[in-house]
């Protein structure tokens, strides 16, 4: 399966060059030199929940030549999120929404596990009680040991970021003991947040964020008062994922 993994759109960011950025992104992944089955999205498609700026980010997203799916970011809204789904992309996938924008996959011949981090107000997210249960109920029916690949918007570790790493939620520790249990199906955990590439592993998992389409963000192991790196390349991964191996090329380009 070849998967390509984009993040952290912040369409509506006034800032920012958003909107244009956005359109190269889907022309350079629509003219890549190889197919893609699937692009995946990890959060943050709007900045403000804006219904207008989901407006736009979509009508962009529906220019892809493949499928595509989106979870919820800390800036999104899941509320928001699934009524823009439901506007703009309605056959995408929503699964479960009493408990947020949670769904599975299955069209692939690898699984893919969407997870909802939203709490407002909390840049780090929460994973609820229910939430983790639905992420092991979906990995333990899982009977055929088909490969999996989990969606979530915060990147699950302490990594010395003064921006990012504000404050350590407990799901993380919970969320990775889940990730250890079944590593043997899960081939790769997908991420934002980050706004830069960051890799890192759960008893062996591969854990990657994807840089921001929008704008990258300095590494700020010392304290920064402005994280915004303009000069920085656009990007996104492939992902090469099969029954063994997962392997994941960034691919960059000029802004």
């Amino acid at each position: 399966m070849l998967v390509a993994h984009i993040s952290d759109l912040h369409i509506g960011d006034s800032t920012k060059n958003g909107t244009q950025n956005l359109q190269k992104m889907v022309d350079v992944l629509n003219n890549f030199e190889v197919d893609f089955d699937c692009v995946i999205v990890t959060g943050d498609i709007v900045h403000g929940r804006s219904k207008q700026d989901y407006k736009t980010a979509f009508e962009l997203l529906n220019q892809l030549k493949c499928p595509y799916f989106v979870i919820t970011g800390n800036k999104d809204g899941t509320q928001n999120l699934q009524n823009a789904l439901e506007l703009y992309r309605p056959l995408h996938p929503r699964g479960d929404e009493k408990i947020g924008l949670q769904y599975e996959v299955n069209d692939f011949d690898v699984q893919i596990l969407a997870l909802d981090t939203y709490k407002q107000g909390v840049m780090n997210g929460e994973m609820s009680a229910e939430k983790l249960a639905w992420l092991e109920q979906r990995l333990k029916e899982n009977h055929s040991q088909k490969p999996v690949m989990i969606l979530v918007h915060q990147f699950p570790f302490d990594w010395r970021s003064h921006t990012f790493d504000n404050r350590k939620p407990s799901w993380y520790e919970d969320f990775k003991r889940i990730v250890s249990q079944y590593k043997s199906m899960i081939k790769l955990v997908a991420c934002g947040h980050l706004h830069n590439p960051v890799t890192g592993n759960i008893n062996g998992v591969p854990v990657v964020v994807a840089p921001s389409v929008n704008w990258r963000a300095k590494y700020d192991f010392k304290k920064l008062d402005d994280i915004v790196a303009d000069k920085k390349s656009l990007g996104f991964y492939v992902h090469q994922i099969d029954n063994e191996n997962v392997v994941s090329c960034l691919v960059t380009f000029p802004l």
